[in-house]
C-alpha cells in the first residue's frame, strides 16, 4: 500500500467550500462516502424540504471523507481537515502510479473549484517540510556531505553479484581474470552469451577491462595477452612455436580476458557495494532522499520516508554487538530530535545477535524484500499519523476502507 498526500492552508475551509469539493468530485465520478451517508440520513429526516450536504458538515470538526476514483477504483483519496485552515488529501492505492495519479486529478478538480493555483495553498506534499529538515539537520549530525537527491557515482546494483564472481577469480598479471572460454565458472546459473553480454556493457562502463589473449591448448598457458586485438594478429602471425606443447602459435587458442578494472577492486573490497544494493530498490520504492557514503562513522547511510529516518549500516561479513550498538546509538541521538527512525543491519553473513529494536538482514538474496517490509511499515505509521483512526460522521474504521497491498 502506497500513500502520497498534500496540505492546503487558507483563511477557513468552511462548510459551504467542502461541500462544493465534495459535489465537483461527485460529479466527476468519484464515489463518496460523506455524500452517500448524507443521502442516507435525508431518508430519516421528518422534513420534506431537501437535505443540503453543507449543512450535514457545519458542525462536523475535524472533517474527514474517504471517495473512490472514477478510474483507479481500488484507490482511495481521503479528504482530512485536521483544522480550520487546513485541508488535507492522502491518496492511498496498491502501487506509487495509483496514488500519483490519484493526487494529481484531485489537484486539477480543487484548481477549478477554488479558481486558485494548488501551488499557492500548498504547505506540505509528502513530508517536503521534513525533508528539507533532513537534509539541514539529519545529514549534518551524521557527517554526511550529499543532499540525497540523486544517485551517487556507484556501480549498478544488478551488476554487483558478477563483480564480485569476477573478483573470486584467478588473479592473472595481478588482477582477477576470467576467460571468455570460461564464464560457465563465473555465472553458472545463466547462459554464456548472456554473461558475455553483462560483461560487455561492463566494459563499456570502464568497471570490467577486456584484454585479447593467445592459449596453450594443452596446457592452458597464457603465451601473448594485450588490449589491443592488432598485437594479438601480429604475434599469431609470426613463425613461432608454443614453448609448451611444440605447436605454431597460429594453431593455438584465441580467447578473450575479462579483467576487473582497478578502481571497481577497491570498489568491491570495502562495504560500498553494499551500499548500491541498498540504494536501488529505495529508489525504486520512491525514496526521494538517499544518501550512502560508507566509512564515515558508525552509520554508512540514511534515507527521509515518510516523515521518518531510515539509518544503514552494511557489513561485509557477519554482524556484530558493537555495530548493533553503534548503530542504536545513533538512532536515539535522532530519536532525542524528535524523528522517527528505523535503524537496519545489513550483513553479508549471519551471525546469533539480537537485533531488539533493529531490522537485521543477513542474507543478501532477502534484502530487497526486507526493504519493502520497513517501506510498508513506515507508510502505515505514517498514514496513522495523517488521520484519525475514526472516520465521521459514521464510525468507520479506517482500515476497514482502505485498499490492500497488490498481490
Amino acid at each position: 500500500m502506497f500513500v502520497e498526500y498534500f496540505d492546503l492552508k487558507r483563511p477557513a475551509w468552511d462548510a459551504e467550500t467542502i461541500a462544493a469539493v465534495l459535489s465537483r468530485l461527485q460529479d466527476s465520478g468519484y464515489q463518496s462516502l460523506t455524500a452517500e451517508l448524507h443521502h442516507v440520513l435525508g431518508r430519516y429526516t421528518l422534513s420534506t424540504a431537501e437535505r443540503k450536504l453543507s449543512g450535514d458538515l457545519l458542525h462536523i470538526d475535524p472533517f474527514t471523507d474517504v471517495l473512490m476514483p472514477p478510474v483507479h477504483r481500488q484507490a482511495r483519496v481521503i479528504i482530512h481537515r485536521p483544522d480550520l485552515g487546513t485541508l488535507r488529501v492522502v491518496a492511498v492505492g496498491r502501487t506509487q502510479h495509483e496514488v500519483r495519479m490519484a493526487t494529481t486529478a484531485v489537484k486539477m478538480h480543487l484548481e477549478a473549484i477554488l479558481a486558485t493555483r494548488i501551488g499557492d495553498l500548498l504547505v506540505d506534499e509528502n513530508g517536503r517540510v521534513c525533508l528539507a529538515k533532513f537534509r539541514q539537520e539529519v545529514l549534518a549530525t551524521l557527517g554526511f556531505t550529499g543532499d540525497g537527491a540523486t544517485l551517487g557515482e556507484s556501480r549498478p546494483a544488478n551488476a554487483t553479484p558478477l563483480l564480485m564472481a569476477l573478483r573470486l577469480q584467478p588473479s592473472i598479471q595481478g588482477a582477477p581474470t576470467v576467460l571468455g572460454s570460461h564464464l560457465a565458472t563465473l555465472a553458472p546459473d545463466r547462459p554464456a552469451d548472456q554473461t558475455r553480454d553483462a560483461l560487455e556493457h561492463l566494459v563499456a562502463t570502464g568497471a570490467v577491462v577486456r584484454w585479447h589473449a593467445v592459449v596453450c591448448r594443452e596446457t592452458g598457458q597464457w603465451l601473448t595477452s594485450s588490449p589491443t586485438s592488432d598485437e594479438v594478429k601480429a604475434f599469431v602471425g609470426l613463425n613461432l612455436s608454443c614453448p609448451h606443447c611444440g605447436k605454431r602459435v597460429s594453431e593455438e587458442q584465441p580467447d578473450v580476458a575479462y579483467r576487473l578494472g582497478d578502481q571497481v577492486a577497491g570498489y568491491l573490497s570495502d562495504n560500498r557495494w553494499i551500499c548500491d544494493l541498498i540504494e536501488a530498490p529505495l529508489r525504486r520504492q520512491g525514496v526521494e532522499a538517499v544518501v550512502m557514503e560508507p566509512g564515515k562513522g558508525p552509520v554508512d547511510g540514511a534515507a527521509c520516508y515518510h516523515n521518518a529516518v531510515l539509518l544503514f549500516r552494511a557489513k561485509d561479513g557477519p554482524a556484530t554487538a558493537r555495530d548493533l550498538t553503534e548503530l542504536k546509538a545513533q538512532a536515539r541521538r535522532l530519536e532525542g530530535d524528535g524523528w522517527r527512525v528505523y535503524p537496519v543491519m545489513i550483513a553479508t553473513s549471519p551471525s546469533d545477535i539480537n537485533g531488539d529494536g533493529v531490522t537485521v538482514v543477513d542474507n543478501l538474496t532477502a534484502l530487497e524484500g526486507a526493504l519493502e517490509g520497513v517501506l510498508r511499515d513506515v507508510r502505515e505509521r505514517s498514514l496513522n499519523n495523517l488521520l484519525p483512526g475514526v472516520l465521521r460522521p459514521a464510525a468507520v474504521l479506517l482500515a476497514d476502507v482502505l485498499p490492500i497491498d497488490a498481490a
